[in-house]
């Protein structure tokens, strides 16, 4: 019955479709769906604006656009569709959710908001559970090493998340939806500026019943709920006609129930087990333009957390976990001459945190960076960078990368990266009593890729094919023989990205991928677990009428194996979003996620919930 209601909910909003594109305005009167690729822009690949195609590595933009069409809840449901990035979520809304980038570890992987790292320093990794997708103006995914200009974590790849900044005027905007599994989320909005200044801030609450995160297939059937608090602030402020000063701030309070674990059975339902998170992350960016030549640049950030886990009836599910970071970076920008732009950074980096009664530990790194941007009659980009970090606990560690793009014209590009990375250890390996190591090192990587685009159409149609190669050594693996962490483990992780564009005009946007992951444990001879072999995305956007937009997703995953080399299903996913503005600032909307109603894992025994249909009503004024 459930599956034959949400079908007739798809059937009936596609005819809405059909009816509004029959009535629609001339195709020119229509607002364009999504930017194009000139007009977005990048900032994290080289720590400076450019178009994606002046630089040299594999990226992609989620638009401000993409993200409203979309209709998401979670920063991490966005970044399904990216290719190379694999999502993993262990159970419904709110339970841990990881991100693999082309076969890295999720600890490979490092997550800036506004600038500041949000990796915890106990696990070196970031839990992607509780980042809401509301106040998110665009996300940049820059795929290959990016240690020599981010350092530690940054192996596999960058996740930069920005937040949306006021404008002229005074805006007030707002959001209810409810939905299946008792869903419902609120967002309150105001923003505006004048003169030299803006500000924007939000508040949102999501909560919903969830779904047994223990899997349904062996039998449990509790539900675990899931709630979340979050507001963000960004206020901005021009203090000369080339300076600025940006303070941002994001603060979450989250609860979500948990179920336990058999040794024999595997997850099982626990009905008063809970684990809650709160955080708090504050960055500070100041840029200023001296004369035509110099750019400098400040950020100072800050990243507070705690994990807690509560259960009355297990001592050993109770615990604090505790995450802090601060960190500085001074960046200056030179232009040598008008096709050749000089980059000095000098950052510090103090990471503190532990397991409450157990341990409460502190490490610095103290950074230097240099690169250079070489540009030839805008065909022809070369960069060229290095970076040496100084931790306080292992020493030093040296990173560098190359990369260049060339447009050979008749929209044909040639793009490339070789580079190192590397991530130290966490707090946990080097400092949880008993079951750590103090003379660990870093975990390294030496990566290539190559990749040629081509464009037809005055960039209507568009298809890049990327090869990629990775070696990982020195990763930290437990050990049983000496029940301690070792730097003994080795990987190897090699692929292809196919993605394609289609845009024959401003209403419409077709965006795909496919990605052959090919992974080794080179102790086992095994495929890594929980990154698929084969994962195909395709994005559609649409706009047949003014009042009328929408957007299609899906998502094929095959060829998994889990943690203990198990085969795991196959698994495909239809996400369906469809907005009507009945009038300026009023827009209705119908969400379906897992259209299909598929029953898939995506960590072995835990569930993932079947479909789920969500109305809301968004406001702007």
């Amino acid at each position: 019955m459930k599956t034959r209601r949400i079908a007739a909910c798809a059937v009936a909003a596609l005819a809405v479709v059909t009816l509004q594109a029959q009535e629609a305005d001339p195709v020119d009167e229509t607002p364009a769906v999504t930017t194009t690729v000139e007009e977005r822009i990048v900032v994290t690949a080289d720590r400076l604006e450019k178009s994606p195609r002046e630089v040299g590595s594999s990226v992609t933009v989620i638009t401000a656009e993409e993200i409203e069409l979309k209709r998401k809840s979670s920063v991490a449901e966005l970044l399904r569709s990216v290719p190379g990035v694999e999502v993993v979520r262990g159970g419904g809304p709110g339970q841990v959710t990881s991100v693999f980038i082309r076969g890295g570890n999720s600890s490979h992987t490092l997550v800036l908001l506004d600038g500041v790292r949000v990796n915890g320093p106990t696990t070196g990794a970031f839990d992607f559970a509780n980042l809401a997708a509301d106040q998110v103006e665009r996300i940049e995914v820059v795929r290959g090493p990016q240690s020599t200009l981010y350092g530690s974590e940054a192996v596999a790849g960058v996740i930069s998340i920005f937040s949306k900044a006021g404008a002229e005027g005074l805006r007030f905007s707002g959001l209810a939806e409810a939905g299946e599994l008792g869903t419902t989320r609120f967002r309150a909005g105001v923003s505006g500026g004048r003169d030299r200044f803006d500000y924007a801030v939000t508040v949102s609450d999501e909560q919903t019943d969830g779904v047994s995160s223990a899997s349904k297939r062996a039998g449990n059937r509790e539900q675990d709920p899931y709630e979340n608090l979050t507001a963000t602030a960004r206020l901005g402020f021009g203090f000369s006609d080339e300076g600025e000063v940006n303070l941002s701030l994001r603060y979450f309070d989250s609860e979500v129930a948990n179920d336990g674990f058999d040794f024999l059975l595997g997850p099982v339902d626990d009905l008063n087990r809970i684990q809650t998170r709160d955080g708090l992350t504050a960055s500070l960016t100041v840029r200023e333009q001296f004369g035509p030549r110099w750019r400098q640049s400040f950020v100072l950030g800050w990243n507070d957390e705690e994990l807690a886990g509560i259960d009355p009836d297990d001592t050993f599910s109770n615990f604090t976990v505790e995450n802090r970071s601060f960190e500085i970076t001074s960046q200056s920008d030179v232009s040598l001459a008008e096709n050749d732009v000089l980059t000095l950074g000098f950052a510090y980096d103090e990471r503190e945190g532990g397991s409450v009664g157990n341990f409460d530990e502190k490490v610095d790194i103290l950074s230097a960076f240099v690169q250079n941007v070489w540009s030839w009659e805008d065909r022809f980009h070369l960069t060229a960078g290095a970076r040496h970090d100084d931790h306080s606990h292992f020493g030093g560690e040296t990173t560098y990368r190359l990369s260049t793009t060339w447009s050979l014209g008749s929209g044909t590009r040639l793009h490339g990266t070789y580079g190192t990375g590397f991530k130290a250890p966490t707090l946990n390996d080097l400092f949880f009593p008993f079951f750590s190591n103090p003379d660990l090192k870093p975990e390294t990587s030496e990566s290539y890729d190559f990749g040629v685009e081509q464009s037809w159409g005055e960039d209507r149609w568009s298809l890049d094919v990327t090869w990629f190669d990775t070696d990982f050594e020195d990763l930290i693996a437990f050990s049983f023989v000496t029940f301690t962490p070792q730097n003994t483990a080795e990987a190897t992780s090699s692929g292809l990205e196919v993605t394609f564009e289609y845009r024959p005009g401003p209403s419409f946007h077709l965006a795909g991928s496919h990605t052959i992951n090919d992974t080794e444990d080179r102790a086992t001879g095994l495929q890594l677990a929980r990154r698929p072999e084969n994962r195909s995305t395709l994005d559609l956007y649409f706009r047949p009428h003014p009042r009328l937009s929408g957007s299609a997703s899906l998502i094929v995953a095959s060829d998994r194996i889990d943690s203990d080399g198990s085969e795991m299903d196959d698994y495909e996913r239809l996400d369906l979003s469809l907005s009507y503005r009945l009038r300026e600032g009023v827009e209705p909307y119908l969400r379906v996620e897992n259209l299909l109603d598929d029953e898939y894992e995506e960590v072995r025994g835990f569930t993932s919930p079947g479909s789920v249909v969500v109305v809301g009503l968004g406001l702007k004024y």
